[in-house]
């Protein structure tokens, strides 16, 4: 069997899954979808609270693909966008490049293992801010690092 070493395993990802919910019902947020991919951007872990939306498993997925492509957070994602309000046509065509999985909402984060990169969560069920508390709490219980690669 081949292993990637750059890749989350299976039982990380359900950890940053489970612990993430947790973290939602502690905070009484909505009900939320977890998606965790490896740094490939294949789906390596998906859990979905009881109550969550449609399209939710959708955002989720985006949110966390969005970090592979782009290689920071959504947050940081946003505030490019939002800091170079001239970049809306660029944006546009990275969406359809994208087949529309660009999401620059908060609740993507990168997930590494000693400074590497090895996936990223993204998180859709509340609002975009409370999402990436539950991102962040669930990386940190599973004992691993977020990074938002914030480019100033």
């Amino acid at each position: 069997m081949i292993k990637n070493p750059g890749e989350i395993s299976l039982q990380e990802s359900l950890d940053i899954c489970h612990e993430s919910i947790k973290k939602a019902r502690e905070m009484n947020f909505m009900p939320i979808t977890v998606t965790v991919v490896d740094v490939a951007g294949v789906i390596r872990a998906t859990l979905a609270e009881d109550g969550s939306g449609l399209t939710r498993a959708d955002v989720a997925y985006a949110k966390a693909w969005s970090c592979i492509a782009a290689g920071f957070s959504t947050s940081t994602l946003r505030d490019i966008i939002e800091e170079q309000p001239r970049l809306d046509k660029a944006i546009n065509g990275m969406q359809i490049l994208a087949n529309g999985k660009l999401m620059p909402t908060p609740g993507g984060l990168i997930i590494q293992k000693n400074g590497k990169n090895i996936g990223a969560v993204g998180i859709s069920g509340d609002r975009s801010d409370e999402d990436e508390i539950c991102a962040i709490a669930g990386i940190e219980a599973a004992g691993l690092e977020y990074c938002h690669n914030t480019i100033k």
